[in-house]
């Protein structure tokens, strides 16, 4: 019955022993369990974040790949618009070039008008022109004495006088190149030349009293003198034009006796060549007489200003 007994107990430790050891291997094995399954997790997470990562090196790499192909357009783009560069370099080279080669022709085509311009009217200077058309049958045959822009001088038998631009028929303007805006301008530079003068002696005269009186005097004087120099040069070249216009008047009669005798058409043809140039030289003087005699009025007026400015006994 003892044997028995301890048999059994000894039965049931070894199956106690069992338990406790089967316990222990599932608490081993559990914490086994539990280290593979924190290192799968950390597998799980590492996995994740490469898959990120990839997933982010391919969005960047399709990224480059875009920004290689800008890069390779905007090669392809700045190649072009240097070739367009070049291309509107040399277009505008040649733009200047024609621009440069219009004015020189332009210039030139000027100066042409220019020179036929004078030519023209040298020409017909001593010629006789029709201007019946706007100033009537007594202009059928008039004289030309000298052209300028504003107006033609022409001797009749009354006299010399001026036709201005706007009485002289259409196609003798057209052909001595005059019109109304040539005529405008040239009256414009006249005025501005006559302003310029006025203001000149302006100044001059009120520049006197900001000098000492003895200063002021002795200029007056002195302008003075200038004066009756300047009249009496201009008179004695009245005078000696006065003999050229008798003697030249005295030659135009003579051919004109000459062609009332001639007895040929040749003869009398040159006759009246010779006695209407011998006219026309003595009226360009009688009118270069004209203009001296305007000079003069205009320089015995400022010596009048200039007398009252004196003092009683300068």
């Amino acid at each position: 019955m003892s044997c028995r007994l301890h048999s059994l107990i000894k039965s049931f430790a070894l199956v106690t022993y069992c338990f406790f050891f089967v316990g222990c291997l599932e608490e081993e094995v559990k914490m086994d369990l539990e280290e593979v399954k924190g290192k799968l997790d950390g597998v799980e997470f590492d996995k994740k974040s490469t898959s990120k990562f990839i997933d982010a090196a391919k969005a960047k790499l399709a990224e480059l790949k875009i920004a290689e192909g800008d890069l390779e357009k905007a090669g392809e783009i700045n190649e072009a618009i240097s070739k367009v560069t070049q291309t509107l370099e040399k277009v505008t080279a040649s733009i200047d070039e024609v621009k440069a080669s219009l004015e020189e022709s332009e210039l030139g085509f000027e100066d042409y008008q220019a020179k036929y311009r004078t030519k023209v009217r040298k020409e017909v200077v001593g010629k006789n022109l029709d201007l019946s058309a706007t100033k009537g049958e007594g202009f059928k045959e008039v004289r030309v004495l000298s052209v300028n822009p504003v107006e033609i001088r022409i001797y009749q038998s009354s006299g010399p006088q001026s036709v201005p631009v706007s009485e002289i028929p259409k196609e003798i303007r057209e052909m001595l190149q005059m019109s109304e805006e040539e005529a405008e301008a040239h009256r414009a530079k006249l005025r501005d030349n006559a302003k310029v003068r006025e203001e000149r002696y302006k100044e001059w005269k009120e520049g006197l009293a900001d000098r000492k009186s003895e200063a002021a005097q002795e200029a007056i004087a002195k302008r003075l003198k200038d004066i009756q120099v300047e009249v009496e040069s201009i008179e004695n070249a009245m005078n000696l034009r006065l003999l050229k216009i008798q003697h030249l008047k005295s030659r135009s009669s003579q051919w004109q006796r000459d062609y009332s005798l001639a007895r040929s058409d040749k003869r009398r043809e040159q006759a009246l060549g010779n006695s209407q140039m011998y006219r026309d030289k003595a009226q360009r003087l009688n009118d270069l007489n004209a203009d001296g005699h305007l000079v003069i009025a205009r320089l015995r007026s400022e010596e009048e200003d200039l007398k009252k400015m004196q003092k009683p006994g300068g």
